[in-house]
């Protein structure tokens, strides 16, 4: 997880001192693909986190439907701590003793951690396609694309591996600034988190 924390502080660094964005390569669009973490969603993943508002190791279930998305997080002993809602109207956290509501658009909402979340689902669960594509440049050794958000507010930049899958992105909106990398790494201000799978045995 050291290593991975450490491409996060790479990539964060790159963005601040990249040349600006072009029109994107048609050899860079053919090739473009998901980031493989996006396989966990919709379904079943655990989530260790250390935030101020909440510290732990959690299992998570995540749903999509036709009102959108929701996920819900579980301690291995009591109730759920988080069920957040991302609609296209609005994004939703209930959390112990607490409720946060922002509504579309998004661009001032106050930051939270539901915001953040629902950053990472929306951009996990969007297609990865052409027509999200906004530009593209090169820095330090690696194709990086400007992405319309799948929020429709905020930026959202991602880093391409060598064979086109996304293997980082950083995600910005008002003042939330976090990245995420392919091994389920997520790094904010005052935040850091782990998603990953659920192992088969403790299933």
């Amino acid at each position: 997880m050291r290593g991975c924390a450490s491409s996060v502080v790479v990539f964060a660094a790159c963005l601040a001192g990249c040349a600006s964005f072009h029109a994107p390569r048609p050899e860079t669009l053919a090739r473009l693909r998901p980031m493989p973490l996006a396989s966990l969603l919709p379904g079943q993943f655990e989530v260790e986190i250390e935030s101020p508002g909440l510290t732990g190791t959690f299992d998570a279930v995540c749903a999509v439907s036709g009102s959108g998305v929701r996920m819900q997080w579980f301690p291995d002993v009591g109730g759920k701590v988080l069920d957040l809602h991302v609609g296209t109207s609005a994004v939703v956290a209930e959390m112990p003793g607490h409720r946060y509501e922002a509504v579309a658009p998004l661009q001032d909402a106050e930051p939270h951690l539901g915001l953040v979340f629902a950053m990472v689902l929306a951009e996990l669960l969007a297609p990865v396609d052409a027509a999200r594509v906004q530009g593209e440049r090169w820095s330090d050794g690696a194709t990086e694309l400007r992405l319309l958000p799948a929020l429709a507010a905020g930026e959202v930049t991602a880093r391409l591996a060598a064979e086109g899958t996304i293997a980082a992105y950083r995600l910005r909106l008002g003042w939330i600034d976090c990245t995420l990398t392919a091994e389920g790494v997520l790094r904010g201000r005052g935040c850091t988190a782990h998603l990953r799978r659920i192992p088969a045995d403790a299933r």
